[in-house]
């Protein structure tokens, strides 16, 4: 339990009485905080007590930064490597670049957080900035749960409206043009492309034993993500797919692997 003791220390030249507040935090560490006036020493001592009966005790005296802490979350997440270099990226030039960055994790306030995001929502897309608050958010969280901080600071966010442009497919004629200026090399990707729905990284993954002309099917089970040289999982578990094989497309590629 908590306790509560006076004793004489020298301000200014003279002995003034002061009150220690001692408890032991949830890891059994011995604290003290001094306070001028029994009445704040007790206070703070039943607050104490009941933060670690609730289990929502805060080491306010930790030092630990957004940067540090951010880095530390994101070296224990279970990334992909392409999400992993994403995330580092985001946390070293839009946090830890930051002066927010250098701010000890549990005196960051709501409002630094919107100047912060106000801030970056001049140097980033909408799309990005709303992956960058979600990534502070997930790295509170985190916090949270580590008992670093009490709450989040990073509630009620706000951000620039962003509306997704709409998307227009391009008609089977502008596909055939399109293959059609395309090098004889490149021509089946279009139409494979177009005729399949895959992402980039798919199409360039994909392998001749992936396709089944006899049963018209395709199966995708790998990508080349962004920057990568090596073949890797699909970007979702939900990726691993099998797609029916279009006549135009069997034709294609048939004409592709006979040159």
């Amino acid at each position: 339990m908590a306790s509560v003791e006076p004793r004489l220390t020298r301000r200014g030249g003279r002995e003034v009485k002061v009150w220690d507040a001692r408890f032991r935090d949830p890891t059994g560490r011995q604290r003290k905080r001094t306070f001028d006036r029994k009445g704040d020493a007790d206070r703070f001592a039943a607050t104490v007590e009941a933060d670690k009966l609730r289990g929502v005790y805060v080491d306010h005296t930790n030092r630990t930064t957004v940067t540090a802490y951010a880095r530390a979350w994101a070296a224990a997440r279970p990334h992909r490597p392409s999400t992993a270099r994403r995330v580092s990226s985001l946390i070293e030039v839009h946090i830890a670049g930051t002066r927010r960055g250098d701010r000890r994790l549990s005196a960051v306030r709501p409002s630094e957080v919107q100047a912060w995001a106000t801030d970056r929502a001049q140097v980033l897309a909408p799309s990005t900035l709303r992956s960058l608050v979600g990534l502070l958010r997930s790295v509170y969280g985190a916090a949270v749960l580590d008992r670093l901080v009490a709450s989040s600071p990073v509630v009620k966010v706000q951000l620039p409206r962003h509306e997704r442009p709409r998307v227009v497919p391009l008609s089977v004629g502008q596909v055939q043009a399109l293959a059609d200026a395309m090098p004889a090399r490149y021509r089946a990707m279009v139409l494979t492309q177009a005729g399949l729905g895959l992402r980039v990284g798919e199409l360039l993954a994909l392998r001749v034993d992936n396709v089944d002309f006899l049963r018209r099917t395709v199966r995708i089970e790998a990508q080349f993500a962004p920057k990568a040289k090596q073949l890797s999982e699909p970007k979702t578990p939900r990726s691993r797919r099998t797609v029916p094989l279009p006549q135009v497309v069997a034709d294609a590629l048939a004409a592709h692997l006979a040159a």
